[in-house]
């Protein structure tokens, strides 16, 4: 019981269009799969019958392990989010941040600048992969004389998370291969043209023009610094980042105390472009904001609170994020009380859970103004030296045993496994300013 986990749930269709839904529990070590339900005809996904699934599953495993659930974001979820936190109130719910992430960069695409550049690497793919053999073992030929490397150009299943920005990251860098490729005699005799050819040999996407010269435009493309490659390049300085701290959240580090701080470096990164004239910046600073707000949970306030490696900042949190810990805290705490008592009668407003709570809050208090063993400034130092080098619960269990009760929350909280995205059965698992505004 001293150990707690995460139930992870996501559904999804077979090709059969059979309508599955999926169960995971995260644990500091390791995410393990539970079982697969699959709806019948006469099954209907209402709030209702999801939260029952919840239920039943943490149920199996022993309610009181479960501390925080994590589904994506429909309606009918979060609704079923409701019943669960009226039935179990010391369970936090919280959306999947690989989910958010991948709509964040969908937005992305969307934003007709970005979409401009998508559109001529997709005609630079359709060239360099096509059905012509030549230009796609040309180029491996050119990034092998100049690397050593065996490889080509990257193209994205539809599937595949943040596809379309993986494609451009490869083009830069083959950028050389390819220009100087497309300005050989060799390349010039080329026959690219799509004059009098079927529609179906040329693998062609709704709307393309038929009788144009794809080898000309495709010279064009990539000799152009200035409207190809520089944009490009502007597009990826946003995207990276967004893609590495998805392929975090999709990993089996426990991710949760670096959010925040990881979305507030990539609000800065966009307002640093907005400043320098951007055009699309202001568009991706709102759609970063508002997803920024989508993915805000009470979980992910206390993990950017509680991680050591922002002590520094933690002394100066806006209201959501400090209302975030303080219910984090006080749901632990009933936990705890429960475990302990073996009284599954006790609720939030317990005198034993009220007094165990006020005592976390005050041990928090203590840790924002780095109070009791943070006082001498050689400790200090020391503190927050390991604080980006060690686990976070090793650092707790070194320097936070002033704090019993705040340090064994924030141990559980930091090594949580709650933001993973679930695909399917057999493919799960694919600044100078304080950055405390969720907002900012």
């Amino acid at each position: 019981m001293k150990n707690c986990c995460t139930l992870l749930s996501d559904g999804w269709e077979t090709v059969n269009h059979d309508h599955l839904i999926n169960f995971l529990f995260g644990t500091a070590r390791c995410i393990f799969f539970e079982g697969t339900v699959q709806l019948g005809s006469k099954d209907h996904e209402t709030a209702d019958f999801i939260a029952e699934l919840m239920r039943q599953q943490m149920e199996a495993i022993g309610k009181l392990t479960i501390v925080q659930i994590v589904t994506d974001t429909c309606s009918v979820m979060k609704a079923a989010w409701k019943i669960i936190g009226n039935e179990f109130p010391w369970v936090t719910t919280t959306c999947c941040g690989t989910h958010v992430l991948s709509l964040e960069l969908k937005d992305m695409a969307k934003l007709p600048q970005v979409a401009a550049i998508i559109e001529k690497v997709q005609l630079v793919l359709k060239l360099f992969w096509g059905r012509k053999r030549w230009p796609r073992r040309r180029l491996r030929e050119a990034i092998y004389k100049r690397t050593g490397l065996c490889f080509g150009l990257y193209r994205a299943k539809v599937t595949r998370f943040a596809g379309k920005f993986r494609e451009m990251q490869r083009l830069l860098r083959v950028k050389e291969d390819l220009q100087g490729i497309v300005v050989t005699a060799e390349y010039a005799r080329q026959k690219f043209s799509t004059r009098g050819r079927r529609e179906e040999d040329l693998d062609l996407q709704d709307g393309e023009v038929l009788d144009m010269d794809i080898g000309s435009k495709v010279r064009t493309i990539l000799l152009d610094e200035e409207a190809f490659w520089k944009p490009l390049t502007v597009i990826l300085h946003v995207a990276m980042p967004l893609i590495k701290l998805l392929r975090g959240l999709d990993g089996k580090q426990p991710m949760m105390g670096k959010v925040y701080m990881r979305m507030f470096q990539i609000g800065e990164r966009i307002a640093g472009l907005q400043q320098k004239g951007v055009p699309w910046a202001a568009s991706m600073k709102r759609i970063h904001a508002d997803r920024w707000e989508y993915i805000h949970s009470d979980f992910h306030s206390a993990g950017y609170a509680l991680n050591p490696e922002f002590i520094e900042c933690v002394g100066d949190l806006d209201d959501p994020t400090q209302q975030g810990v303080l219910s984090v805290i006080r749901r632990m705490c009933l936990r705890d009380a429960m475990a302990s008592s073996e009284n599954n009668e006790l609720l939030l407003r317990s005198p034993e859970v009220v007094e165990r709570a006020a005592q976390a809050e005050r041990e928090f208090s203590v840790y924002q103004q780095q109070m009791g063993a943070f006082v001498s400034e050689k400790a200090r130092d020391s503190a927050n030296s390991n604080a980006e080098k060690m686990e976070p619960a090793a650092w707790w269990s070194m320097y936070g045993r002033h704090l019993p009760i705040l340090s064994s929350i924030a141990s559980r909280v930091l090594a949580s496994q709650p933001l993973q995205v679930l695909l399917s059965a057999t493919g799960l698992f694919m600044a100078e300013s304080t950055p405390h505004r969720r907002l900012a």
